[in-house]
């Protein structure tokens, strides 16, 4: 049975395996944050595990469940368990104003202009879920949502978002930055439209304050996010950063 378990003061992480393809499995975190009296609910994983979220935020919430959901992006993986958590507790869906039409049906991934022969081949073999939810409201960059700052960081998708809490000093970076086996890597380059974009938003990701990385794809890194972060960009400063399958 998975559980939230807290990383900081605020903010708990439930990990989530998803079919990526055939019988490969694929990790994916969400966030639990508590704001006042209130939940905040930051992506909703796959739809196959819609179930175990469900369950998991009625424990974690005692029933009460998540006011908002806040959006990293709405890639399969991330926005897939919206349904779900919306007929449980018709939670608000906020998002960046770039990735509304993903949310709300009007446009799909394969429909972007591809930046790189990866994202031309791997577009058509993104799953999607032909949503046609409500936003309650879109973000950009600089905002504040429920006390955490937006920063846009796009690449990966165009209205990709991280979330930075500053009483926590934590950071939840969606897919700008992955943590594969205790390395930190670009997100993968066949889900990705724009990797010069995702270079960039990584670099950002070097220029912000906090201690606590919090990534979408693999473990969280604590105490020393910032740290491990300028760390692979110095590593990455002399020589392109390489593409990931």
């Amino acid at each position: 049975m998975a559980d939230f378990k807290p990383v900081s003061d605020h903010i708990l992480r439930l990990e989530l395996s998803f079919k990526l393809i055939g019988p490969v499995t694929w990790p994916v975190a969400v966030w639990l944050i508590r704001v006042g009296e209130d939940w905040i609910l930051v992506d909703t994983g796959a739809p196959d595990t819609a179930d175990q979220l469900v369950s998991a935020i009625t424990r974690a919430t005692g029933g009460r469940g998540p006011r908002r959901v806040l959006l990293t992006h709405a890639h399969y993986d991330h926005g897939g368990g919206l349904d779900a958590v919306r007929t449980a507790w018709n939670s608000a869906i906020l998002c960046h104003r770039d990735e509304v039409p993903f949310v709300t049906g009007k446009m799909g991934y394969h429909n972007l202009k591809p930046h790189s022969a990866s994202f031309w081949f791997g577009r058509f073999f993104l799953r999607g879920r032909g949503w046609r939810l409500p936003v309650a409201r879109d973000l950009e960059r600089g905002q504040a949502a429920d006390g955490m700052a937006v920063i846009h960081l796009p690449g990966h998708t165009p209205g990709q978002i991280g979330f930075l809490h500053p009483e926590d000093h934590a950071m939840i970076c969606g897919d700008a930055v992955m943590n594969r086996n205790g390395r930190l890597s670009p997100p993968f380059a066949f889900a990705t439209q724009n990797p010069e974009m995702a270079e960039a938003s990584m670099r950002r990701l070097g220029e912000l304050d906090y201690q606590h990385l919090l990534p979408s794809h693999g473990p969280p890194i604590l105490d020393r996010g910032r740290e491990a972060m300028l760390e692979f960009l110095e590593g990455q400063a002399e020589e392109e950063i390489p593409t990931s399958w």
